[in-house]
Parts: C-alpha cells; sequence; structure tokens
C-alpha cells in the first residue's frame, strides 16, 4: 500500500510538473530575460502590436537580452490543440509580402513540427503550435536558427 501511494505521489507531482512547464524561463541560451509580460499586460501589449484586439485572454511575452543579442519569445494559450493550429494556419496566412512588413514567408518542417519563418523589422521569425500553444519568436538573424532549434528542444521535451 505505502509503494503504491508512493509511485502515485511521484507520478502526480512528475505530470503537474511538466503541464506547468516554464516556456520562458530566467535563462536561456546565454540570455537574460530582462522583461516578462503576463495577463493583461500581455494581451494588451499583443494587441497594440497588432492595432487590434488579436490576443487571447492568455499571454506571455519574454524579452531575452545578451551579448549576442535579442530574442523576444510571444505565447499564446488557447483552450485546445486544434484551435492552437487553425489560429498558426491563419496568421500564417495572413503574413504576407503583398500585405505586411514581413519578407520571404516559408513553412517549414523542423523536429517533425510545421513551422512558418519570415524576416523583418531586422529579425528572423518563427511561428508554430505545439499543444494548445501558439509561438512567435523573433531574433536576430545571426544566431536565429541555433536559438529556435534549442528552444523547440525545450517545447517539445
Amino acid at each position: 500500500m505505502k509503494n503504491t501511494l508512493l509511485f502515485f505521489l511521484i507520478t502526480f507531482s512528475f505530470l503537474s510538473c511538466s503541464s506547468n512547464r516554464d516556456y520562458l524561463p530566467e535563462e536561456f541560451w546565454g540570455m537574460k530575460l530582462n522583461r516578462k509580460l503576463t495577463g493583461k499586460e500581455a494581451k494588451d501589449f499583443v494587441d497594440k502590436l497588432h492595432f487590434q484586439n488579436v490576443a487571447t485572454e492568455k499571454n506571455e511575452v519574454g524579452f531575452y537580452t545578451g551579448e549576442i543579442g535579442n530574442a523576444t519569445i510571444y505565447i499564446t494559450y488557447y483552450t485546445d490543440e486544434k484551435t492552437a493550429y487553425q489560429d498558426f494556419r491563419k496568421m500564417t496566412g495572413k503574413i504576407s509580402p503583398e500585405n505586411s512588413m514581413f519578407v520571404r514567408g516559408t513553412y517549414h518542417n523542423i523536429n517533425n513540427k510545421q513551422l512558418y519563418s519570415c524576416m523583418g523589422l531586422g529579425q528572423v521569425h518563427y511561428v508554430f503550435a505545439h499543444q494548445n500553444l501558439l509561438f512567435w519568436i523573433s531574433v536576430d538573424p545571426h544566431f536565429s536558427r541555433n536559438f529556435l532549434d534549442e528552444y523547440m528542444k525545450l517545447v517539445m521535451n
């Protein structure tokens, strides 16, 4: 009985920790998280970027800086995986050279995950959905792919 209870508690603790993963760690890839927006502040920030209400109720934004450069990670939470993926397709469909500041938009399959990348505002931007989350990563070009690879490991594992 003791062993069963102990096994249950360890399993529950492990599952609880994995479902509450911090996708904006204090340090990542040699850079420090110097500002983190959550709640209404994050929603308002995302809406202001788009000049209209587009953000869901739960969003996070992390601003990273380091000697190597800068990165920003935007995370939008959805109630389910299907809605996150639908918004991924909707968002990336609207980002095109004809009607936005982003250029060279391309879909890729990286680490068995469909991902969209484009250039704009001096950075490389990556967009992908994972489970009930939608990620937008903006990162300096000279280390963008390495940063993406490491960040995807954090998200997928």
